[in-house]
């Protein structure tokens, strides 16, 4: 009995992970959990013993229902063999789909007769919203009087032009309301990577029980429709404020997103290359995403470090290019620090670049004359041209690292990196300290756990030692490659935008491509999901962006901004020296009601909110 009741547990176990592990739909749900834990034991079984996905499947595909057979006999064995097989054949269609990254549908009255694709467009509504569902935002309680504008983005992410108009309404037919929009005819579809904004306010006009505004974007057979509720228009006099906070990201949205990706040296056969940036930050334009590219100085803008590298191993990682690579950087790409979406630079390549030591750490790429060219090293086993001191413990080799990458990166780019990160996983109990004594704002994975980056998603936080350094953990799975890792990381945007925390993911650059299309096309469907599938609550911008909004206007230790009540008004006071935009205040009424405010308060100043 003993043994049949442990068989029947070690069936149960298996067909769980490959059962409950393909339901990919649970991702942006609280129960998303049963899908995230067979997945992360794949994920683990693929990492530590080598067995991939695939085999993984196929093997539980064989034993679940030979387990069924011997336990229960034929028939359910049967039937476990299909209701698997059928499990397997839909993960497979799902991670198909991701995969193909398709840009646009056929118009269905044409169907057959004449190809007319229509892009698949992404719409936005940027504003003071309190809750974003599905069908209807909800705006709150706006007393008589109220005026407030909203921006709708409507972006065109793929690759193919748009031959039809765009439509947009914006109306309401409650006497309580009005609504006025600058264009109201028929516009132009936005071309592919581009983004339309059409900006309209609506103002509560008279005490009332509230109304409803319908917003409607068209193009071709294709619709975006969503309700703007108003719950009521109560009298300014009896419309006193109780309480008002800032608990939220730029714009009121409820979670944070930042692409990050990490560029070791110069290395075109793996796409480290100005050619491979050109190809993920074309990925980013199309999204208008913003990006930062963590650059590790020694081999990727140092020629001569670099061609004694490629000697000393004989490999020819064309060490001439260099320059390119630096020129590029220099003169294509927008490289402003901070940037949000949609990306507005003046020129079409955006990225961040931060910091990811002079020397990189834990791969070949560490090797170096200074410690007899071992590969992989790690602190304490070199002495460097650019260390302050020998010898020296962990802390000031870390700091001096970093300190002669930023140097390094200023020369050859014009920009002093305000954020960093690890390079392959390599970490102490010093770093985080070291990471803020270089002068660096912003860092990720300066104290985190594989444990933490797996399963717990630390909150963003200032490390211990660190009085302003502000940490934004990445969460596992990186570079995907199969529908599954995607599913993982959509689960993590979820649990975003629950719990108020910032997503950091992690898509190298290179994007795999040296190994095919996979990861480029699954990235593009995460970016398409975090902009349309959350309803425009989240809030993207590169690594620099979304920590320093964090550090001046959410952390408790180190805020510069301060909300205090004033009878019928709210004061919102800036003392930080950086003008902030698109402050959500979030405002309780005595009467119960409730409703948020986006302001922007110059530097030094102080604004009054009635």
């Amino acid at each position: 009995m003993m043994v049949s009741g442990l068989a029947w547990m070690v069936v149960a176990g298996f067909a769980y992970v490959f059962l409950l592990g393909k339901c990919y739909f649970l991702a942006p749900y609280r129960i998303g959990w049963l899908m995230l834990i067979p997945n992360v034991v794949q994920e683990t079984v693929e990492r530590r013993l080598g067995l991939a996905r695939a085999k993984q499947d196929f093997g539980l595909l064989l034993l679940v229902p030979l387990g069924l057979w011997g336990l229960a006999g034929s028939a359910v064995g049967l039937v476990g063999a299909l209701v698997l097989g059928a499990a397997w054949a839909g993960a497979l269609l799902v991670d198909l789909r991701w995969r193909s990254d398709f840009p646009a549908r056929q118009l269905a009255a044409l169907r057959g007769r004449v190809p007319l694709p229509v892009p698949r467009l992404i719409v936005s509504l940027r504003g003071p919203v309190l809750e974003r569902m599905r069908d209807h935002y909800a705006l709150g309680d706006w007393p008589r009087g109220t005026e407030q504008g909203f921006d709708l983005l409507v972006l065109n992410p793929g690759t193919v032009r748009p031959q039809l108009p765009l439509r947009v309404s914006v109306g309401t037919s409650c006497a309580d309301l009005s609504v006025t929009m600058d264009e109201r005819r028929p516009l132009s579809a936005p071309e592919p990577g581009q983004v339309l904004c059409c900006a309209f306010a609506i103002k509560a006009r008279e005490v009332g029980s509230g109304g409803a505004v319908q917003v409607r974007v068209e193009h071709g057979d294709w619709s975006w429709e969503r309700t703007l509720r108003i719950g009521s228009v109560p009298s300014p006099g009896s419309s006193r404020v109780r309480k008002a906070a800032i608990t939220r990201w730029r714009f009121g949205s409820r979670a944070a997103f930042v692409w990050r990706g990490d560029h070791d040296l110069h290395d075109p056969s793996t796409f480290q290359s100005a050619e491979g940036l050109r190809i993920a930050l074309g990925l980013a334009a199309r999204f208008r995403m913003p990006t930062t590219v963590m650059l590790s100085a020694r081999l990727s803008l140092v020629q001569e470090e670099h061609e004694a590298f490629c000697n000393q191993f004989g490999w020819d990682r064309r060490s001439g290019e260099i320059p390119d690579l630096a020129r590029f950087l220099r003169e294509e790409v927008d490289t402003s620090l901070e940037q949000e979406f949609p990306t507005r630079g003046e020129r079409r390549l955006t990225a961040e670049i931060g910091n990811h030591c002079f020397l990189h750490y834990g791969t070949h790429a560490a090797a170096a004359p200074e410690n007899g060219w071992l590969s992989h090293a790690r602190m304490g086993q070199g002495r460097y041209p650019w260390l302050s001191e020998y010898p020296c413990d962990s802390f000031t080799e870390q700091r001096d690292n970093i300190l002669k990458a930023s140097e390094v990166i200023e020369a050859a780019i014009g920009v002093r990196p305000a954020s960093f990160t690890i390079p392959s996983d390599v970490v102490d109990k010093d770093t985080a300290r070291a990471v803020e004594a270089a002068g660096i704002q912003v860092g990720t994975e300066t104290d985190a756990t594989k444990f933490q980056k797996l399963l717990v998603f630390p909150p963003e936080h200032h490390p211990a030692g660190c009085g302003r350094l502000v940490e934004l953990t990445r969460m596992l799975p990186r570079d995907p490659v199969n529908a599954a890792q995607v599913a993982m990381l959509k689960f993590w945007v979820g649990f975003a935008r629950r719990n108020g925390r910032a997503l950091v993911y992690l898509a190298h650059h290179h994007l795999v491509m040296y190994e095919g299309n996979a990861c480029y096309n699954l990235t593009a469907e995460l970016l398409r999901s975090v902009l349309a599938d959350t309803e425009g609550d989240v809030y993207c911008g590169t690594l620099t962006a979304v920590g320093r909004y964090w550090r001046d206007v959410l952390s408790e230790q180190t805020r510069c901004v301060r909300v205090q009540v004033d009878g019928d008004a709210v004061s919102v006071e800036n003392s930080g020296d950086r003008a902030l935009r698109g402050l959500p205040v979030e405002i309780e009424l005595a009467g119960g009601g409730r409703l948020m405010r986006l302001v922007d308060v110059p530097a030094g100043a102080t604004l009054r909110v009635v």
